[in-house]
């Protein structure tokens, strides 16, 4: 099947026809399915067969090279924009509670965030071609200033794109190594482009330029802590996120009900 029929069958057998119903689908709802999930590979939410039909539909005239065939490991892959592990750990093996004793309000909010965050509005597209088994996605969520964060991470990308003189070497090279894939966007214009085409506006100014707001907070984070700080930028990183993945999300589903003909 093509993404149109793949998103359509959807649709219609699991949302009963209604598309924005689609804003709040739980992803990991598809780990045991067989057809829309990961069949024959580790089960990721961001790269089930859903989200690689919805980005060829909604971020096909973006990335010009993203199709069915040409998504996945070590080509245009899905990539989960903000992350709820660096912060909160998993929920299957939560070592932020024991160790930040949060209160009860944190906790239900945390629960309700990692639902939200494996929706689709938090979902985009990385090239994957990949530096001795080294990622974009990889180091971007393991470098020691990012830890996975969107706005620091674009931060990074857009002195990359642009050639600013303080650019991320490793980056700059993973990119090179997805010159392809990355080609319209650079420079300036580029980067413009970049941004506009992946719905990612809320991470930057009126003039495009990245905004950091994370504090790039984890939950292993050792030293002296005020809590009182750490908890509040664990509200706000919640909160704000939430915006974004609404927001984007909204968006994307206007995107495919145009080009679905709903």
């Amino acid at each position: 099947m093509n993404p149109i029929d793949i998103l359509n069958k959807f649709i219609i057998q699991e949302l009963d026809g209604d598309v924005f119903l689609l804003l709040d689908y739980d992803l990991k709802r598809l780990k045991n399915n067989a057809v829309l999930g990961c069949p024959n590979r580790r089960f990721d939410p961001d790269d089930t067969n859903l989200m690689r039909a919805v980005y060829c539909i909604v971020f096909g005239d973006v990335w010009t090279n993203l199709s069915l065939e040409n998504s996945g490991d070590g080509k245009l892959r899905g990539d989960t924009i903000n992350s709820s592990a660096t912060f909160f750990s998993y929920p299957w093996n939560d070592k932020f509670t024991p160790k930040w004793e949060p209160s009860i309000e944190l906790t239900e909010k945390i629960k309700n965030f990692q639902h939200t965050f494996h929706t689709i509005g938090n979902m985009m597209v990385l090239p994957d071609k990949r530096i001795d088994g080294w990622s974009i996605n990889k180091h971007r969520g393991c470098h020691d200033e990012w830890h996975d964060y969107e706005d620091r991470f674009l931060s990074a990308l857009y002195k990359v794109l642009t050639n600013k003189s303080d650019f991320d070497e490793d980056l700059m090279e993973l990119v090179q190594q997805n010159d392809e894939d990355f080609a319209p966007f650079y420079g300036e214009e580029g980067w413009r482009n970049f941004i506009n085409g992946n719905i990612l506006n809320d991470y930057v100014d009126a003039d495009f330029l990245p905004v950091v707001k994370s504090k790039g907070y984890t939950w292993w984070r050792g030293g002296y802590v005020n809590k009182q700080r750490y908890f509040a930028e664990a509200n706000r990183y919640i909160d704000d996120s939430t915006r974004v993945i609404h927001n984007r999300g909204k968006r994307m589903i206007e995107i495919l009900k145009e080009r679905l003909c709903y």
